[in-house]
């Protein structure tokens, strides 16, 4: 979304309604990627911990390929679309003409609302075509598994709807704070089930469509407690249709946070809150969500760097013992995708709980595995390696790596 395009101008726009651009098929043959084995379901008060932070060129949007794990982050500033790998490596930058919202669709396509059109390039960053929209406000995209494209306008406040060959289907809200109307629609997402979510500014709340259009509900006022929002400036939604809402900082309330809710608006849980770490100064920009359940934000950190802060699902440590990391001695073998550790809780604590994670240079390698311990006894978990870091861990003969559970660390080496 590109928050300069926030201001109402009230200029009359020429409705486009055509098929993609030349050089791109009308009919275009959508390969869906495999799909991942989906995260659990997310619990009332589910935490999250930080296991990754990126430092990036952009701070207006981003997107997270499920598939490779690469991140794309928008620097409207220069109006360029960045693709970084999963360690933080920038691969590429393209220069657009007014960059905003970007989204992977479900073919590894990268789509990126640029002026008066949706760009539509490969996982590589080379264009592939765009579909022409022609109005002025653009500031969103939201791609379904059919390949549908939906667009926010915050001059017009509503969602454009184009089927995958570009062809123009539809269009929905318009000014107001009614059922169906939007008021400064930022961002925009649809869930597995097709439903369309859009995020407006000045009604703080999130709307809810059906994939024609047809109105479904809404959730959502100014304020910072839960359900309440500052700023909605950023949607996504996971594999059990539950939707994240990046809420960002306005007016008097500092920082922001990331909440959590069911597909229908149930409120769920919320990573950082106003005023609080992890986002104390700097609000989340937008978020991603991952197959695996993992959170990608797009923030500013203390030091003014634009990061993307990744958040796992974190097993809250309700055992009062301290885990203590006993194997591997030396060094640890890859087997396959996965890694064993052993730990050992010591018996003047209580309970041992918590959650193990690998991490090279800063970057989290492996899945969060959730543990417990009775006190005294040892226990061997098996912890399994994303696919980013799997290329991390195989591009030497030895890694150098940390393994944390609660309470502890070890440094270890890992042989491929």
């Amino acid at each position: 979304m590109r928050m300069d395009r926030a201001d109402r101008t009230g200029i009359s726009t020429v409705r486009r309604r055509t098929a993609l651009a030349a050089g791109v098929p009308l009919a275009l043959v959508l390969t869906a990627l495999a799909p991942a084995t989906p995260a659990s379901a997310v619990t009332p008060g589910q935490g999250y911990q930080a296991v990754r932070q990126l430092v990036v060129d952009g701070d207006d949007d981003l997107a997270v390929n499920p598939a490779t794990g690469d991140v794309y982050v928008v620097d409207d500033n220069f109006d360029r679309l960045k693709r970084y790998s999963a360690a933080g490596a920038l691969l590429r930058s393209v220069d657009l003409d007014a960059a905003g919202g970007v989204e992977v669709g479900p073919q590894g396509w990268v789509y990126v609302v640029d002026d008066d059109r949706v760009a539509i390039l490969d996982a590589g960053l080379d264009l592939i075509g765009h579909t022409p929209v022609e109005n002025v406000g653009l500031t969103d995209v939201a791609v379904g598994a059919s390949g549908d494209i939906y667009v926010t306008d915050v001059v017009d406040d509503e969602v454009i709807h184009y089927a995958a060959n570009g062809s123009y289907v539809g269009r929905w809200g318009g000014s107001g704070s009614g059922a169906g109307q939007l008021d400064n629609p930022q961002s925009i997402a649809v869930g597995p089930g097709g439903d369309v979510y859009v995020g407006e500014r000045w009604n703080n709340r999130v709307s809810r469509f059906g994939p024609g259009g047809d109105f479904r509900g809404t959730w959502g006022q100014v304020g910072t407690g839960n359900g309440a929002f500052q700023w909605p400036i950023g949607l996504a939604t996971d594999a059990q249709g539950n939707v994240y809402v990046a809420d960002y900082a306005d007016g008097g309330a500092q920082g922001g946070r990331i909440q959590v809710f069911t597909a229908t608006g149930a409120y769920l849980t919320s990573i950082g809150s106003f005023g609080n770490p992890p986002f104390k100064i700097f609000g989340p920009r937008d978020v991603d969500v991952d197959p695996g359940g993992q959170v990608h934000v797009l923030t500013t950190d203390a030091s003014a760097s634009n990061v993307v802060v990744t958040f796992a699902p974190a097993v809250a440590a309700t055992g009062t013992g301290k885990a203590k990391i006993v194997k591997p001695k030396g060094a640890a073998k890859l087997q396959g995708k996965r890694i064993r550790i052993t730990l050992t809780c010591v018996k003047s604590g209580g309970r041992c709980t918590g959650v193990v994670t690998v991490a090279v240079k800063g970057t989290t390698v492996t899945k969060p595995k959730s543990y417990a311990v009775k006190p005294g006894r040892k226990k061997t978990i098996t912890v399994k390696t994303t696919k980013p870091g799997r290329k991390v861990l195989r591009k030497k003969a030895v890694t150098k790596a940390v393994v944390t559970a609660h309470g502890s660390t070890r440094k270890i080496k890992i042989r491929r």
